[in-house]
């Protein structure tokens, strides 16, 4: 994009993005010091992440958010070749002489480890532009349920911290019932219930695989494991554990890329409308 660059070889994965300060918008009654990825940032990886096609090739992003030098140009056009280059020739160099102690371990790692590429015929790279345009940095609840997919992704990456993963996906998941609820008040129902929006989610996505029938609630599957995992002791009872298995994060994740992108474009991807086609055949 003109204002955004994300770049991936055999040395070295990196993004630029326009940006502003991750607080620049602060909303009343709201304030964290967690500090994370720019809204911008977000809009970004997330158009990326988007292109994922269903049960293709996955996308995982391991961002090391606080090593963010600042190009000293006022306008720069980051679609030019030349332009991205030069860029990533600064990042290497940078990258073996860090100026910020505090970065130096985790940017040895950047050049010590080896990032998994994946060929960019796996995705609808097409799309991207689509999904970068319509995300817009004024919708929070969608930045949020965005920004919990990244989080969920790298969490996965780390067996311990599967249950950390498959709760960020209950974000994502509270996120989506929310954006949800907004399309079905444009549509005229005015109080939308979990119901209503297990009747969309079953008539944008299940019954087109052939659910019969919609679910009672929103993800109802997932209600009372989301309960279990949050509340060690709920109306459920006492838990010692998350009631939670490694399929319960695959499916959300998965599930919930889906969503969000529909939600987003208002088109299935590529491989649901594969998907689709090879059960009417």
């Amino acid at each position: 994009m003109p204002d955004a660059l994300y770049w991936g070889d055999e040395e070295i994965v990196f993004s630029v993005t326009h940006t502003r300060s991750w607080m620049y918008e602060p909303v009343k009654d709201s304030y964290t010091e967690m500090d994370w990825l720019t809204p911008d940032e977000i809009r970004f990886l997330s158009s990326i992440l988007l292109c994922e096609e269903s049960s293709g090739a996955k996308v995982t992003f391991y961002p090391i958010h606080h090593y963010s030098p600042i190009l000293n140009r006022k306008r720069l056009d980051l679609c030019d070749v030349s332009t991205a280059e030069a860029i990533r020739d600064a990042v290497l160099v940078g990258l073996h002489r860090p100026s910020i102690p505090y970065n130096a371990t985790r940017l040895l790692d950047c050049v010590r480890l080896r990032y998994s590429l994946i060929e960019m015929t796996e995705f609808e790279v097409e799309r991207q532009r689509d999904y970068w345009e319509k995300i817009q940095l004024s919708d929070h609840v969608l930045l949020r349920g965005m920004s919990a997919l990244v989080k969920a992704s790298m969490l996965a990456m780390h067996d311990e911290f599967f249950e950390e993963a498959t709760i960020q996906c209950f974000v994502a998941m509270e996120a989506s019932f929310h954006l949800v609820q907004r399309i079905l008040r444009a549509g005229g129902c005015s109080n939308p219930s979990a119901k209503d929006a297990a009747n969309w989610l079953h008539e944008c996505f299940d019954r087109h695989i052939g659910f019969a029938a919609p679910l009672n609630r929103y993800f109802e599957e997932f209600y009372d494991q989301r309960v279990m995992t949050l509340h060690p002791s709920s109306r459920l009872g006492d838990s010692l554990y998350a009631p939670l298995s490694h399929d319960d994060y695959f499916h959300l994740r998965d599930s919930l890329r889906a969503v969000f992108g529909y939600i987003v474009s208002g088109k299935h991807d590529r491989g649901f409308e594969n998907q689709i086609a090879q059960l009417r055949r």
